[in-house]
């Protein structure tokens, strides 16, 4: 199947939002063509982050969202890009997509000098496991999600 990894942008945003939408709701809907918010134009050209699309056709189907935090101390200055989320609508689930935008995040762990890439999976979630253990990745202890707010 052929498909485009793309940036998420001002420019595309509306048919991200689509997406994100269709992930919540199971149903799909036509594009939003309401303006980007000046503070999601902000957020977008934050240089800590990056958002990448699978764009089959004209559709986005699939995303995974990148973010650098600093860190000082141990790590000299450097510090680690964080796999914030990752999702392929499961219609379009093994051909490769995860695979394509996990490389991302090693991408930018290199554009931004980072130690690392790091992430959290649900323990139960053996489709992922099996997906980041297959590109290199290791559980390195447990850990419980937290949420305030």
């Amino acid at each position: 199947m052929e498909y485009k990894i793309v940036k998420i942008d001002a420019s595309n945003y509306a048919r991200f939002s689509d997406m994100v939408y269709w992930r919540i709701n199971g149903v799909e809907r036509k594009i939003d063509s309401a303006p980007v918010s000046k503070r999601l134009q902000d957020e977008l050209l934050n240089p800590n982050l990056e958002v990448y699309g699978v764009e089959v056709g004209q559709q986005l189907v699939g995303w995974i969202s990148l973010v650098y935090i600093p860190k000082i101390g141990k790590y000299g200055g450097y510090g680690h890009v964080y796999v914030d989320e990752l999702w392929v609508h499961k219609q379009y689930r093994r051909n490769g997509f995860a695979e394509a935008l996990m490389l991302k995040a090693d991408e930018f762990a290199v554009k931004m000098q980072a130690t690392g890439v790091r992430l959290y999976v649900g323990s139960e979630n053996s489709g992922a496991r099996t997906l980041y253990e297959k590109m290199g990745y290791k559980a390195a202890g447990d850990a419980v999600f937290m949420v305030k707010g």
